[in-house]
């Protein structure tokens, strides 16, 4: 075997081995479903990428040939790394965090993952091979959807780790395998009834559509449902219309479409019944409620608008990616007190690109919908009308769920693997038309090997060891530091020190873990005082430079005040704290903080000016009503506490309690120990399960050890 054919089958193994990326879990990794997911995906691009350039110079059938699919997708690519320049945090817009393993670094991958696969994927044959392999594989992710059901009776997430992603991944399984159905059985000649089932790979083909279509409903996710029913619809109706030679399929077209009615139309009539109410995935679509909002699925009324106040104020090229934090933040709306505190996600994938890269990042972005569409249409005569209407269907589903989420690394995959498809289909069916020519240029061998080969090695060495290699390795030694070392916490501490020394683009998340693991360390009782001290030390450098690093972000600012607000650092954490507010003013989780930091400043009038504030953004939030009942008893007005809330405001209310003992402790600073006593007294008839706390302070108190 000569050397370009060991590189041709080494990029068509790398093409391949894509395909299981979805199944794979890195377990020993930080957001092991996210990030082993996207360093495997990143490496095998890099290389094989790496061998299609040197291919596509020794043969030029390799090459990349002129199509708007690849077009809109490199303009989409490049405006966005203009938004992406000049984005808030341009850093984490390039890079992204291991969390979301997102930012312009996946789409370049994605782009040099659309040209290797459409150039080398260049017969109908090669497709319909790699997507029976797509169908194998989406028959084992059937398995385990079912497997984990029977376990768990709840939605299924698989080793996507998220039953959205997982929806969508079965959403694709259903459309391909019916392309499937339609090449080898259909367009064989099986085209009646008949023909139709006498042909074996028919059985196999529904049963593979037929466990994905399971799969989608144990997944529970609405947005993904009803996107495969309207894809299906969509699909269905072309047929209908525009299929006028095979009679057989026009017929099937209106059969499907009069089943979808049929059941929607009966659900719709049982679905108060109590065979609705028992059934998961029925219950939830019959709970079905915009004005309901209840969890992030619902929270999206909300979350939108955040985003369209985004969009206003940054029009042109928005944010930058990774971007949304800053708008949900600087737009919060009071009414999500209940819901997740940090969305970095719209939720909805056209919202999340206009945001990111504004009114010419969505428009690149919907032009490749549109280059896609047109010529799925446009060669329908050349690819069959079936074919078409399937691809249009799939993508019309894809783009509907897209509504409800924001895309990852698999729904990525299966999208590009059908743009390459038709990418691959335009270019053959042009080259079909061209005149062959009579002379092709021979490459210089001396340079394919000297020149082009060595600076691809160095290229690819190079990409690999800092954004896959070092990262990985930070990511490693995270997990290590947050987990019992044998040497003692001192080796924990280390090895946060030797994550954040390889400057990664993980090193905000690994500064989150430490903020969060030092309180632990510091308010141990059996742990050295030295290496508290060094643990605390370390962690408030490491918030500074964050804080520097990103200085409008309202997340770091926040988690710097908590960390000296645990450290009884207050006065160090007030201008965090302050910080923060004004990035976020709406957001009563931070001014919650601020609240409790000025009440320990003794600050108490500020505290209440705050507390009210917090609880005036909405009233119905429980926790800012304490906190505003907390900062009357620090000045003093219990009564009106009482007027406003009931007498019963004051029992058992921590925020409370936490307010007579600030004001306990400024009376023990001034040596008045009476009023301190009767401090720590009110807080133990306001709340019975402090009673063997108070005693132990009121003895502390009497006898000199507490002061």
């Amino acid at each position: 075997m000569n050397t370009k054919s060991i590189i041709k089958y080494t990029i068509f193994a790398g093409l391949w081995a894509t395909l299981l990326i979805p199944f794979y879990v890195a377990n020993t990794m930080f957001f092991p479903y996210i990030t082993g997911k996207n360093f495997a995906f990143r490496i095998i691009i890099e290389i094989i990428f790496g061998l299609w350039v040197y291919l596509a110079y020794i043969d030029e059938k390799y090459r990349p040939k002129f199509s708007w699919v690849t077009i809109s997708v490199a303009v989409f690519v490049f405006i966005m790394a203009i938004a992406d320049f000049f984005a808030v945090n341009p850093t984490k817009a390039f890079f992204s965090n291991f969390e979301r393993m997102d930012g312009w670094i996946t789409l370049i991958h994605l782009l040099m993952y659309l040209l290797v696969f459409g150039a080398m994927m260049k017969t109908e044959k090669i497709w319909m091979w790699f997507f029976r392999s797509f169908a194998i594989c989406s028959v084992i992710m059937s398995g385990l959807a079912i497997h984990e059901y029977i376990l768990t009776k709840d939605r299924v997430a698989g080793p996507l780790g998220n039953a959205d992603y997982l929806a969508l991944y079965f959403v694709f399984g259903v459309f391909i395998t019916l392309i499937l159905l339609y090449k080898d059985v259909i367009a064989q000649g099986y085209n009646s009834f008949i023909k139709f089932f006498s042909n074996w790979l028919t059985y196999i083909y529904v049963i593979v559509a037929g466990l994905s279509l399971y799969g989608l409903w144990l997944t529970g996710t609405r947005g993904a449902i009803i996107g495969f029913l309207g894809g299906l619809i969509v699909a269905a109706i072309i047929v209908a219309i525009f299929e006028k030679q095979n009679i057989f399929l026009k017929y099937s077209a209106w059969t499907v479409l009069v089943i979808i009615f049929v059941l929607i139309g009966g659900f719709l009539s049982i679905k108060n019944t109590t065979f609705v109410k028992n059934n998961q995935t029925l219950e939830r679509f019959a709970t079905i409620s915009w004005s309901a909002v209840q969890g992030e699925g619902q929270a999206r009324q909300y979350v939108w608008a955040m985003a369209i106040k985004g969009i206003k104020e940054k029009p042109v090229l928005g944010w930058g990616q990774e971007g949304f934090n800053y708008v949900f933040n600087k737009y919060y709306d009071p009414r999500m007190y209940s819901q997740e505190q940090w969305f970095d996600r719209a939720h909805d994938t056209p919202l999340d690109v206009a945001v990111a890269g504004g009114i010419l990042g969505l428009i690149a972005y919907l032009s490749i919908f549109v280059a896609v569409l047109w010529l799925a249409w446009k060669r329908r005569k050349q690819i069959g009308v079936m074919d078409s209407a399937l691809l249009v269907g799939l993508l019309a589903a894809y783009f509907a769920q897209n509504i409800f989420i924001f895309d990852n690394l698999s729904s990525y995959l299966l999208f590009y693997m059908v743009l390459a498809y038709v990418y691959s289909q335009d270019i053959a069916n042009r080259e079909i038309a061209l005149p062959s020519k009579n002379t092709k240029h021979v490459p210089n061998p001396d340079i394919a090997n000297y020149i082009i080969a060595p600076i691809l090695i160095v290229i690819l060495g190079t990409t690999i060891w800092y954004f896959n290699y070092k990262p990985i390795e930070a990511n490693r030694t995270l997990i290590a530091s947050m987990q019992q070392q044998s040497e003692g916490v001192t080796q924990n501490l280390q090895l946060f020190q030797d994550a954040i020394a390889m400057n990664t683009f993980g090193t905000p998340e690994i500064r989150e873990q430490l903020v969060n693991i030092t309180p632990q360390i510091v308010q141990s009782s059996s742990i050295d005082t030295s290496v508290k001290q060094n643990f605390a030390d370390f962690t408030y450098t490491q918030m500074q430079d964050q804080v520097a690093h990103t200085p409008l972000d309202a997340r770091y600012q926040l988690f710097a005040g908590v960390f000296l607000d645990n450290m009884q650092q207050y006065q160090l954490a007030s201008a965090y704290l302050q910080k923060a507010v004004s990035l976020s003013p709406t957001k009563q989780t931070i001014i919650a903080e601020l609240v409790k930091n000025e009440s320990y400043l003794g600050q108490y009038d500020q505290a209440l000016a705050l507390a009210e504030k917090e609880y005036n953004l909405d009233t119905s939030d429980t926790d800012a009503q304490s906190d505003y009942v907390a900062a009357l008893v620090l000045n003093g007005k219990e009564s009106t506490a009482t007027q406003l809330f009931g007498a019963s405001i004051l029992t058992g209310n921590q925020s409370v309690t936490r307010s007579y003992l600030i004001l306990a402790s400024a009376d023990l600073a001034k040596n008045d120990k009476t009023d301190a006593l009767a401090e720590v007294n009110k807080a133990i008839a306001a709340n019975a399960t402090f009673k063997t706390q108070g005693q132990g302070i009121i003895t502390g108190i009497q006898n000199g050890t507490v002061k």
